[in-house]
């Protein structure tokens, strides 16, 4: 019995098993019980459809087969703007639409009025396919009258390509409106963008950025030129000194800066403000030198030419000689000339200098003014390129949109795949209904509804068909054990020593084993048990009698006490007499020991009821029955009693908890869960020492039963006896 304790104390992972488990066996129960119910609907669904079928009016069907396009360009070449194309998947995905819309059967329905007027409305079904891989449309019409239902598909076939041809004719002319407008939009646009431009032009002066080109930035480059060389020639003036510059200028070295001056532009408009200073001409600063500093440098030059005279004669002659002192004297009156031509050059080179100076000022001022007017002409400049530019891209564009009203003025619009009618209706001939298939169909739906059905009624059943069912349930539950269902009709028989139910007596065994071996709390196997049960019918006084009997046979000395005081049923399965018994004992009549009764089965005795009584739950009450409890404990091995349905009466919950312990039966595939819960609870509440649960009628089809096997281990047993016994005579 380890393997039911272990169940009893599940992990989480086998109590998600017990609950998979437990779901799998209720529906294959259910479907063991209930298959007929899925084959009940499942015929009446096929017997509906197949009347359905075999009572509908005949139909007559035809097809008409139509080649549908892709675009329609209206200007004549794929580069043009005016194409109105749809992607393929779009394209015959609406043509179909179109095919099967309203608007198309009623124009097809008054065509046919128009055309035939003898002819009587119907309702007409139209369909239409795609063939795969093609741009082919089937249209199929059904109807109920073959003529009209060809009539009526020649009509949609018609008023499709009338369809067509209005689409086109709309879509042309939805382009043509839109290119005029484009190029009325455009030619506006261009108007006002060359009036801004010619505003723009007269409002500047346009010499300062003619052609683009910034005269004002090119002569304010030629300011800053000239402002280069009088700051160049001024600062070597003033490094190289009077004497040296004007030698240097005589022999062209001060001039070698400057070479290649040229006179710079005049001012580009006159009127701008003029250059304040008057700028330098070309002989400014390339000019030779004035006659002062020409006279000047004679002098020195001069002086160098009598120094010279005086030494070589300084070779012949002492200092004192007469032509000595007289180029002494020629050397005197020559300083003194050069004094005076050097403070003339002086006086000369200082105003040239201040000169100098004053134009570079004049330069720098006219630099800052240039530079403005630089920056404002180029950012004319730029403005102008802008507005130009904008106003050729927006003239480009017009011109474009002008050539394509001009090809839609003189070309017919270019249709490339337009539909077409491949194929038109034929006589309309009868349908024949397909029978298989709609009865499949009607045979699947009834076994789905029955499906539903039985899953329904199974959702608010909530009777428990499995062991797996009942530990999902009641996973804090002991099982002590699971007694088979029997397969034979009427009253289940007592158990005999050599009973031939093996798998019947092995349960009991079981049961008996559980009592006796599994591990108490209290140490040692409990003496006086009740049984009982949530409910009556659940096979409580047939597992009590049984139990006392596989007791006895194990050699125990059995007292089976009938305390159900209602309708008791122990004494007709021993087939003893009722009276006396335990309803006699209670009110005082007898002692417990003169009603006590023998039964066939050795080693059970017999207390049955006595007479019925309805008010018995005091008597369980009494002080009485405690006595009785002690001494039927001391003087048996074994005292069972049977009671009352716990729902039913209060005689269980008022007597269980004086015993040591009380099994619970349930009856599988019969006892509500939630009756047998409210049971337990009960119990519980009464402080019961519940000692498991008793499984009645487990089915034996199930491999989750503990002797599932034993069926066969014996059937096989019994033909091996069977066969060893009729070769002993031959033997």
């Amino acid at each position: 019995m380890e393997a039911f304790d272990t169940i009893s104390n599940p992990s989480s992972n086998l109590n998600r098993f017990h609950e998979t488990s437990a779901k799998f066996q209720r529906y294959k129960i259910l479907l063991r019980r209930r298959w007929w119910f899925l084959l009940l609907t499942a015929a009446i669904a096929v017997c509906v459809q197949a009347l359905r079928v075999t009572t509908q009016t005949t139909k007559y069907g035809t097809v008409g087969r139509v080649v549908a396009g892709m675009q329609i360009n209206s200007g004549g070449n794929q580069s043009d703007k005016v194409v109105n194309q749809m992607m393929p998947q779009d394209f015959y995905g609406t043509q179909m639409e179109i095919l099967e819309s309203g608007e198309l059967r009623r124009r097809a329905l008054e065509r046919v009025r128009s055309l035939h007027p003898e002819l009587n409305d119907i309702d007409v079904e139209i369909r239409v396919t795609q063939t795969k891989g093609s741009s082919i449309l089937n249209v199929k019409a059904e109807g109920a009258e073959a003529k009209y239902t060809r009539v009526y598909l020649e009509g949609i076939l018609d008023e499709y390509i009338a369809f067509g041809k209005e689409m086109v004719q709309n879509s042309l002319t939805t382009e043509m409106n839109k290119v005029i407008e484009e190029v009325l939009s455009r030619e506006k646009t261009v108007k006002e963008k060359a009036l801004n431009l010619e505003t723009f032009l007269k409002n500047n002066d346009l010499v300062i950025f003619e052609g683009d080109r910034n005269q004002a930035a090119a002569y304010l480059s030629q300011l800053k030129n000239n402002l280069n060389l009088y700051d160049t020639e001024r600062r070597m003036m003033e490094k190289l000194g009077l004497d040296d510059y004007l030698k240097g200028k005589q022999g062209g070295a001060a001039t070698q800066p400057i070479a290649g001056l040229t006179p710079p532009p005049p001012a580009p408009t006159p009127n701008t403000v003029a250059p304040s200073i008057e700028m330098p001409r070309g002989g400014d600063l390339s000019a030779g030198l004035s006659r002062i500093e020409t006279d000047y440098l004679n002098a020195l030059q001069n002086l160098k030419l009598i120094e010279a005279d005086r030494l070589q004669k300084l070779r012949t002659f002492r200092a004192e000689h007469p032509s000595i002192k007289e180029i002494d004297e020629k050397l005197e009156m020559q300083s003194a000339l050069i004094d005076i031509h050097k403070q003339q050059s002086l006086d000369e080179w200082k105003r040239r200098l201040d000169t100098m100076n004053v134009k570079i000022a004049s330069l720098n001022d006219l630099i800052k003014e240039w530079e403005g007017k630089a920056r404002e002409a180029n950012d004319k400049i730029v403005m102008h390129q802008a507005m130009k530019g904008d106003f050729d891209r927006t003239k480009q564009d017009y011109e474009e949109w002008k050539k394509a009203l001009d090809r839609l003025d003189n070309s017919q619009a270019l249709t490339s795949g337009l539909v077409s009618i491949m194929q038109r209706p034929q006589e309309a001939a009868p349908i024949v209904p397909e029978l298989w298939l709609p009865l499949v169909f009607a045979l699947v739906i009834g076994l789905a509804i029955g499906t539903m059905i039985l899953l329904l009624f199974d959702r608010l059943d909530d009777r428990m068909n499995s062991f797996s069912e009942f530990q999902s349930l009641f996973p804090n539950e002991t099982i002590l054990g699971q007694i088979p269902e029997q397969t034979t009709r009427g009253d289940v028989t007592l158990l005999q020593p050599n009973d031939d139910r093996h798998l019947y007596a092995e349960a009991f065994r079981n049961l008996r084993s559980s009592i006796l071996f599994k591990h108490w709390k209290e140490g040692k196997p409990p003496k006086v048990i009740l049984i009982t049960s949530a409910v009556p019918n659940e096979g409580k006084t047939t597992t009590v009698c049984n139990l006392a009997v596989t007791l006895a046979l194990g050699g125990s000395r059995v007292l089976l006490v009938d305390a159900d005081l209602r309708r008791g049923g122990v004494n007709e399965l021993f087939k003893v007499a009722a009276t006396p018994g335990l309803s006699e004992v209670l009110t005082s009549q007898l002692h417990w020991r003169d009603a006590v009764q023998e039964c066939s089965t050795k080693g059970v005795h017999i207390l049955s009821r006595g007479e019925s009584l309805d008010q018995t739950s005091e008597l369980f009450l009494s002080t009485l029955t405690e006595e009785m409890l002690r001494e039927m404990k001391e003087e048996y091995d074994y005292v069972i009693f049977d009671s009352a349905p716990v729902l039913v009466a209060d005689d269980t919950a008022s007597f269980a908890p004086k015993l040591d312990k009380v099994f619970f039966v349930v009856r599988i595939s019969s006892t509500m869960a939630r009756l047998s819960s409210k049971a337990l609870d009960l119990l519980y509440d009464r402080q019961v020492n519940m000692g498991g649960i008793i499984l009645n009628r487990s089915s034996i089809n199930l491999k989750e039963y503990t002797y599932y096997n034993y069926a066969s281990y014996y059937s096989s047993s019994a033909k091996k006896q069977g066969r060893t016994s009729s070769s002993s005579p031959a033997a």
